[in-house]
């Protein structure tokens, strides 16, 4: 005689218990007219269905937590966030610390006569890490030229020095924002003016060399004060990245 339903459901639960090991958890397997209903999630589901109770929780106590406690949450991201930035800081240097190095050569070829004004010009436009627009020279690089094209196009923003004060100022104070931008201001100024000031002595007659017209020395005079308040920018550039 046939069994009946209750009868298999019932003997297919005790062999699934035989064997099952010890630490195993049984399945509990429901019969109804001899069909059988679904087996629990997989694991995979549960525990993801756990973590977002988790996340709910937290969510939940931060909610509502007392102020003094909530402000602790905060202030530790924070605090967190800030030494991570200490612990990159050399790589937010690094550029500025190559625009100063250029530029301090260029100012050593202002001083001796090491170099043509032109070189002097190159220089420093090297230093300014894509920051300002400038007609390219007949000598300039494939990467300069593809720089001027990307900026002139606005295709993206290739100036690593804004890319560094928004690095740093992220999660900053309001000063600091401000101080941040001016200080960004300030240095793309200086440094359109030095261009111009190297131009003019240039076209002065200093192109090929550091003599000429006493117009041009002049314009070397105003391009060599230039230079410094540059460089003095750079420098404090990176005392802003390092506090």
């Amino acid at each position: 005689m046939a069994l009946s339903a209750r009868s298999l459901c019932a003997q297919r639960s005790c062999a699934r218990a035989t064997r099952a090991s010890s630490g195993a958890v049984a399945c509990r397997v429901q019969c109804s007219s001899g069909a059988r209903q679904a087996e629990p999630a997989p694991l995979a589901m549960v525990e993801r269905r756990e973590l977002l109770l988790g996340a709910l929780a937290a969510i939940g106590f931060a909610a509502v937590a007392p102020p003094a406690a909530q402000a602790g949450l905060l202030e530790g991201g924070v605090e967190w966030w800030k030494g991570r930035r200490r612990a990159n800081s050399a790589k937010l240097i690094a550029p500025i610390k190559v625009a100063q190095q250029r530029l301090q050569a260029a100012s050593a070829m202002l001083a001796d006569g090491s170099g043509s004004m032109l070189d002097v010009l190159q220089l420093v436009r090297a230093s300014s890490l894509n920051c300002y627009m400038f007609e390219a020279l007949p000598s300039d690089s494939l990467e300069t030229r593809a720089s001027l094209f990307t900026q002139s196009r606005q295709l993206s923003d290739p100036c690593t020095f804004r890319i560094i004060i928004k690095n740093v100022v992220d999660f900053a104070t309001d000063d600091d924002r401000e101080r941040g931008a001016a200080l960004l201001s300030s240095i793309i100024l200086s440094y359109q003016k030095l261009d111009g000031e190297l131009e003019a002595a240039v076209e002065s007659g200093l192109g090929l060399g550091l003599g000429g017209a006493p117009g041009g020395v002049e314009a070397a005079g105003k391009a060599a004060k230039q230079l410094g308040a540059t460089l003095q920018l750079a420098y404090e550039m990176e005392g802003f990245v390092k506090e």
